[in-house]
């Protein structure tokens, strides 16, 4: 008996058949610059965003003034095998501080409830490694819904597409109900995009 292919490559795909539950289980996406980790949720879907200037503390400057002054003593201790001296040479006069890294941060959850209620099959939610697309699909009162993430150079972005060309709604949270909420007919694109 053949077994028929997979509609997959199971080397490069990562796949669940339930929504994360936790940051460590979310699939993440970026392009070097903006990040997200994606959960897949179907009545609630979070996705945490990072973007690679949001850090802990402020701009500072690790380059010691006057350090290049002592370059050539630390060099020559080094090559003398005195490297407990260079060490401390080192530290005292190149090392700028904070001398440990600052800490990245998350940028946003982004937040959309879908109001669709009902029970949820056929779920999958999975990270194509070739592709670097995110998609998380399933079936709810007899509609087909497929959303997907993927970053291009410039944005992450965010499609949604049901099955029937219907009218859906979104909301998220916000201190101002009329705009925390909108309607949509697919497909729905959104775009992060730093300015």
């Amino acid at each position: 008996m053949l077994v028929p292919a997979p509609r997959f490559n199971p080397t490069t795909v990562i796949w669940y058949e339930h929504p994360a539950e936790k940051w460590e289980n979310a699939f993440p996406v970026g392009n070097g610059r903006l990040g997200a980790m994606v959960f897949g949720r179907s009545d609630e879907e979070r996705i945490q965003v990072n973007e690679e200037t949001y850090w802990t503390g402020g701009p500072y400057n690790q380059t010691k003034k006057g350090g290049k002054n002592h370059l050539a003593e630390i060099r020559k201790l080094i090559f003398d095998g005195d490297y407990r001296r260079a060490h401390y040479l080192f530290g005292h006069h190149l090392m700028g501080y904070p001398v440990e890294q600052q800490k990245y941060q998350s940028l946003a959850n982004l937040i959309l409830n879908f109001e669709a209620q009902g029970e949820v099959q056929n779920y999958r939610h999975q990270l194509d490694l070739d592709s670097a697309l995110i998609t998380t699909s399933y079936e709810q009162n007899g509609v087909l819904y497929k959303r997907e993430v993927f970053s291009s150079p410039a944005c992450l972005k965010r499609r949604l597409k049901r099955e029937r060309s219907k009218r859906a709604i979104i909301t998220w949270p916000s201190k101002e109900p009329a705009r925390s909420r909108f309607f949509f007919r697919p497909p729905l694109i959104f775009f992060l995009i730093r300015t």
